[in-house]
This record gives C-alpha cells, sequence and structure tokens, in this order.
C-alpha cells in the first residue's frame, strides 16, 4: 500500500461522515463512520460554526489516516450542491439546514488548513456516478444516471465513455432533484411536510431518509399500530415492510412514488441513460421491497413507447459497494495530476470543453479521439496542422491516439516551422489552399491543431473565417497554450507591424490540455508561460501567486514537482476562465486579464525576435507594479514582492532597448483598441485591481527609471 494511487477517501452527507484509505488495487481500508456535523446533530449553531467543524473533521482524520499510509492526496465527497465551474458550495439543507451563508469554498479551506494535502472536492452524486461508470459491466453503456436517496435526494448523469457529468452553463449544477415539487398522499390523504432546504412540498419532504422519518414520526404520534414511539421508527418501518404489513406497504408505495415520477421525466427526456443505480441508506436499508416498490410504481405510471418492465434499467447498487468512497479517491488520483475541466459558456449561447488529459499520448486514453470527434465505428478522416517540432517529438504517439490502430480513420498532416510571423495574411491565405486541397467538410471533420500559441492563432483563425467558420481542436504543447492562447476564444493574426491587429471570436469544438508535453519545452518558452500564470494570478488568485513564490526556483528551471505544476496550470486556466466567463467576446471593456497587456504587444513586435510574448508580459507587469506603486495604490512591500517572484521565475523587468516614447506610444495604441481610453489595470494588492485612464507620460517616465535603477534581470 505505498503505491502512488493510494489516497484517503471521505464521503459526508447529512447523517454520517465516512472516511478509509483506497489503495492501487481499489480496495478500501480503516473505513470508519462518524456522525456528520450537521444542523441535526449540531443543534444551534450556524453555516459558519459547521463549516468549520466540517473542514476540522475530515482534517483531523486525513492526517491520522496519513500517518498509517502513504497518501498525500484526498479525495472528499459532499452531500452538498458544488458549482462544478467555480467549486464554491452552493447550498445543502441535509448539512446546514434553512438560512443564510451555505457558500462556502470547501476545496480552499481544506487547502488552507492541511496545504500538505492534494484536495479534490466533488458533489457526492458526482463521486457515486464516477465510480458506477468505471465498472467494467457498465463500459457498453452510454449514459448511467446515479441517484442518491439518504438525507437528501440528488442525481447526476454522467457519459460513460468519456467520464464526463454534463452540468449547468449557468449554475454549474445538474440533477438537484430533491428539490422539485411533489405531491404526497398516503391513500387518498394528502399530507404537506417541510423539506431541510426550509421549502415545503419538495421531492426530498417526502422521498429522502429525513422525510420518511418525519412521516413515521407523523404517523407514530397518531398511534399508528405498527409504530412504537419509543423505538427506532426506519428500523420498525423495514420490518414491518419485509414481514408483509399492509400499513407499511402503503407507506413505501407513497414514498417511492414522487421519485417513481422523477425518475420517469429523466428517463423520458434523456434517450441515452442506459441505466438508472440508487445508492444510499434508505435504498440499501429498505432492500429488494424498496426497489420492487420503485419499479412498480414506474411501471404503473408508464414510459409513452417503452411498455411493460424497467426492471432491466434500474438497479440498486449492493451492499458495501462505498461508490462515493471509490469515486472520491479515482477523482482524487485525476485530480493529483491535473485531470480536470471546465464548461465555457458562450456568448451565442453555445459552450465548449477545455479538458485535463494528462499522459492521454502514453496511456492509450481515448480523450483525443473523442475530442476530435472520432468514434469506434464508420471510416473518419482528419486534418492535423501541426509543429514542425511537436511533430517530430510526438507525431507518432499523436498518430495512434488518433487512429487508435483503427484502418478507419485517414489522417492528413500539415506540418509547419512557425513563429510570431508566421501570424501574417500569407500564412492564412496557405492554409486555406491546404483546407481546399483536404476538401475540408464545414462541418463534421474539425481541423485539429497541435501546437503553440502561434499556430493556434493562425488555426483558430484560418478556421473561424473559412466557409464563414469550420470547427476545430485545440491541443496546446506549451505552457502559454495551456493557460492563456488555448482556452479563449480570441483569434489574431499580425497586420502591419502590430500584434494582433486582425482577430475573430471563435469557440473551438474542444479544447485537449496534456502537461506531457512540456517535458519537452524549451526551458525559455516555459518560462514564458509563467509570466502569464503570474499575470492571471495577481488579478484573480493570490493562492496561486504564493504558490509560484513558494516554487518559483524549481518553476524556473523546468523542474517544478508535478503536482506542484499540475496545480499553477489548473488554477492559472480556472481563473482565467473567471475573468473570460461571461465576457467572451469583449463587450466590456474593461477586463482584469488584460493586465499584462497594455504594453506588451507593442513590445513584443518592435523588440522581436529578441523579446517572448510571455517576457514582454512580464515586463509589462513590472511597468504596471511600478506605475501602482508611484500612485500609493499597491504597498511597496507588496510591490517588491512581486517584482522579486517575477526574477526567480527567469523572467525579465525590462530591455536596453526600451524607452519611453515605445511606452507612451504603446499607451496610445492600446487606448484605440479599448476605445479610446486607457482602461489600465492597476495593482491595489494581490488578487485586486483598479482601472484608470489618467496614466501620463511623466508617470510612465518614472516607473521605467524605477524599474532600470533596480538592475533587476535584463534581456539583451
Amino acid at each position: 500500500m505505498t503505491t502512488n494511487d493510494t489516497v484517503a477517501v471521505f464521503d459526508v452527507g447529512g447523517t454520517h461522515a465516512r472516511s478509509a484509505v483506497l489503495d492501487g488495487d481499489d480496495r478500501l481500508h480503516d473505513l470508519a463512520v462518524r456522525t456528520a456535523p450537521s444542523w441535526a446533530s449540531c443543534p444551534g449553531e450556524g453555516a459558519a460554526a459547521l463549516h468549520r467543524r466540517l473542514v476540522d473533521l475530515i482534517v483531523a482524520d486525513a492526517r491520522r489516516l496519513a500517518r498509517r499510509h502513504a497518501v498525500s492526496a484526498v479525495g472528499v465527497s459532499l452531500g452538498v450542491a458544488i458549482d462544478a465551474r467555480t467549486g464554491m458550495t452552493v447550498g445543502s439543507g441535509p448539512l446546514w439546514g434553512d438560512g443564510a451563508g451555505h457558500r462556502f469554498d470547501t476545496a480552499g479551506a481544506l487547502r488552507e488548513a492541511a496545504p500538505e494535502f492534494r484536495w479534490t472536492v466533488a458533489n457526492d452524486v458526482t463521486a457515486t456516478a464516477v465510480a458506477l461508470a468505471a465498472q467494467p459491466d457498465a463500459q457498453n453503456l452510454r449514459r448511467l444516471a446515479a441517484v442518491v436517496v439518504g438525507s437528501g435526494i440528488g442525481l447526476r448523469t454522467i457519459e460513460v465513455g468519456t467520464g464526463r457529468v454534463p452540468t449547468d452553463a449557468d449554475t454549474g449544477l445538474q440533477g438537484e432533484i430533491g428539490h422539485l415539487p411533489a405531491e404526497f398522499r398516503i391513500g387518498t390523504r394528502e399530507i404537506v411536510l417541510p423539506c431541510d432546504c426550509g421549502a415545503t412540498g419538495h421531492l426530498s419532504s417526502y422521498a429522502s431518509g429525513r422525510g420518511i422519518d418525519r412521516i413515521l414520526r407523523l404517523l407514530a404520534a397518531e398511534g399508528t399500530p405498527w409504530l412504537a414511539a419509543d423505538a427506532s421508527l426506519t428500523s420498525q418501518f423495514a420490518e414491518a415492510v419485509a414481514g408483509g404489513e399492509q400499513g407499511a406497504r402503503a407507506v413505501l408505495e407513497a414514498v417511492t412514488r414522487p421519485l417513481a415520477h422523477a425518475l420517469l421525466s429523466v428517463l423520458s427526456t434523456d434517450a441515452e441513460i442506459d441505466r438508472v443505480v440508487l445508492t444510499g441508506g434508505v435504498a440499501a436499508g429498505l432492500g429488494g421491497d424498496y426497489l420492487e416498490c420503485l419499479i412498480a410504481r414506474m411501471d404503473a405510471a408508464g414510459l409513452y413507447g417503452r411498455p411493460g418492465s424497467l426492471a432491466d434499467r434500474i438497479q440498486v447498487a449492493p451492499p458495501g459497494a462505498e461508490p462515493a468512497l471509490r469515486g472520491a479517491g479515482r477523482l482524487a488520483r485525476s485530480g493529483a495530476v491535473g485531470a480536470r475541466s471546465w464548461t465555457v459558456p458562450g456568448d451565442n449561447p453555445k459552450s465548449y470543453s477545455v479538458v485535463m488529459a494528462p499522459d492521454m499520448l502514453a496511456s492509450g486514453r481515448s480523450r483525443l479521439r473523442e475530442a476530435a470527434g472520432l468514434g469506434t465505428h464508420g471510416a473518419a478522416r482528419r486534418l492535423v496542422v501541426a509543429d514542425k517540432r511537436v511533430w517530430e517529438l510526438y507525431g507518432d504517439a499523436l498518430t495512434d491516439a488518433l487512429t487508435a490502430g483503427a484502418g478507419n480513420v485517414a489522417l492528413e498532416t500539415l506540418v509547419l516551422d512557425v513563429d510570431e510571423s508566421s501570424k501574417s495574411l500569407a500564412a492564412v491565405s496557405d492554409l486555406v489552399d491546404a483546407f481546399d486541397r483536404f476538401g475540408l467538410l464545414r462541418r463534421s471533420e474539425p481541423v485539429i491543431a497541435v501546437g503553440g500559441g502561434v499556430l493556434l492563432d493562425l488555426v483558430s483563425f484560418t478556421a473561424s473565417v473559412y466557409r464563414r467558420g469550420a470547427p476545430y481542436v485545440k491541443v496546446p504543447t506549451t505552457l502559454l497554450g495551456m493557460i492563456d492562447a488555448g482556452i479563449g476564444v480570441k483569434t489574431a493574426i499580425n497586420y502591419g507591424g502590430n500584434k494582433s491587429r486582425l482577430g475573430t471570436y471563435s469557440r473551438p469544438s474542444r479544447v485537449v490540455i496534456d502537461p506531457g508535453f512540456l517535458r519537452t519545452l524549451d526551458p525559455r518558452e516555459y518560462r514564458c508561460g509563467l509570466g502569464e500564470s503570474v499575470k492571471i494570478a495577481l488579478v484573480a488568485d493570490a493562492a496561486l501567486f504564493d504558490l509560484l513564490d513558494t516554487h518559483s526556483r524549481a518553476l524556473a528551471a523546468g523542474t517544478p514537482d508535478p503536482q506542484v505544476e499540475s496545480e499553477v496550470i489548473e488554477r492559472s486556466i480556472a481563473a482565467m476562465l473567471g475573468e473570460l466567463v461571461g465576457n467572451l467576446c469583449e463587450d466590456r471593456l474593461e477586463r482584469l486579464a488584460d493586465i499584462g497587456h497594455s504594453f506588451s504587444g507593442a513590445l513584443e513586435m518592435r523588440l522581436r525576435p529578441a523579446l517572448l510574448h510571455g517576457e514582454a508580459v512580464a515586463i509589462d507587469l513590472a511597468v504596471t507594479v511600478m506605475l501602482s506603486r508611484n500612485r500609493g495604490l499597491l504597498p511597496p512591500a507588496v510591490a517588491d514582492r512581486i517584482i522579486r517572484v517575477l526574477a526567480d521565475l527567469g523572467l525579465p523587468m525590462t530591455h536596453r532597448e526600451m524607452t519611453l516614447d515605445l511606452l507612451v506610444e504603446a499607451l496610445a495604441n492600446t487606448s484605440l483598441h479599448r476605445d479610446g481610453r486607457q482602461r489600465l489595470p492597476l495593482l491595489q494588492d494581490i488578487g485586486r485591481a483598479v482601472f484608470v485612464d489618467d496614466v501620463t507620460e511623466a508617470e510612465l517616465g518614472e516607473a521605467l527609471a524605477a524599474l532600470q535603477a533596480r538592475q533587476w534581470q535584463v534581456v539583451s
């Protein structure tokens, strides 16, 4: 049990908190069950106090398990609604009840309390779905629905082949069926009961464990003969059901009917769900009687076009399966090497996915084939446009990953030797000719672009204007491409000596990111990517800046701990997309993500090839820091720290040929780009900025002089 796959796992619901260690053979060890810190077990405590109790319980037990086993990653499954876009907890009736203060950055609090672990936090139904979809007997399914019936009720669908759990583009949620309205009757008697969330008449009000307990307490108080108020009501209910007690069977039919109707709605609207699996204390405690009654209620209501029994599609997870713990473990393992994904809602309102796919070439995983729209049946062909150096190193592996050794996929490869000068109208014309020679179909044959930011810009711009828009997949192979150039919707080429003067907004079909490409990246290019990471950290993620600071020397040398590198990439992507989402097409011109891009474009174009993009961004940041410091917005100690971190990362602060005239010209050009105003982001602290429109030539001169006087690292 010393394998790197060994992880600590937790499953915390409204009633119980389970913990264990999951080893490399998917066996659970040291399973412990405790009372969950909830409004029910800790009466009178508010949400904030319960948040602290939750973090304290998990951290203490994780450290206990770490003393006994070689674990550095922890997976946590929580019975809460989690916004999959941000990781922020939205609410949890079973844990925190009704009231304010539910929004909580659980993962952030755990990382702060125990930074020695790599934390992955997921909704309990999501974790359950991940584990169930990984079972051998599920591999031929298209989509699976996991339903947890415990203190509350939740549902998640998962695409078995890709492992993707679709979520709402605006809320990051899916399957919160426990809070759907429901009517409840026992016989002809209608009953209205509260839900843990504070509302009344929800599905969870009646069909969850807490709901069933409320019903039993009501019946016991009324003197129901098969219920004794001084004994466990749920045990008596289960025994009465198993014994054939008619009153208990009537209650069972009543509590399964609302869930049966909800599941029928799910199955009728998503025709690709091949299996529904029930887990949780209610289904497990009532056993076969529960499943039999639920299916009978579903059959009685009927599913149009599907007469007869639904028994072949509905199952209950076997006893002891612990899918939430196992799913938390699988997510922790993948999270430890950076297997996250983000869904980016578009303004049109189409969306696209940015997917972490570590080791996708070495492991034979299907992420790249799936992203390219290549199935297992039917002939297909794809045009791959790849950077020359990347294709020399990875061409065979990329070919194998796309074709999977099958003869039904035909690849044509266009290999380009590119640099910043390649982003030109002439290069676009050449690429259009290549599209024509290939006979590119307009919608069904996405172009696959593999390379750094220059190649991705060139291909995405050309695809966006070819026949008014052809689909394309981006596979960034540089750090800068992975965290900046490759993940947004802006495409551009240079024109008239100006950087990115011609461009479009065009969403990719998908962005697939494998950090494995970085192992062969030129060290200087790697440091350029770090410049973009610093940029977004300064305005959107102070914890990311701390991470870059702590590990700056190893990052600058290109030898970081893989988990550190993975976290840098993931946090950079999440922070960048957090700034872009909702303003993808720049309807608002005050953009925090523009920091580092007020002077850098002109610097890069005027001083190339001596200055690379990420280096120009670093110089821009240094100028911005000095402007912020000199205005009294940014404390001197914070300014010094930022400059030091840039230097420790091997990035320049100035350039021998950078002049005041060049800075003035750059800001004037940028103001035109920002509709006549500077809209210049200046820093107030790490993670906090303000926009200004009145930076003067004198201020720029003072900032430049301050940088030159410091004698920081200079690119010659």
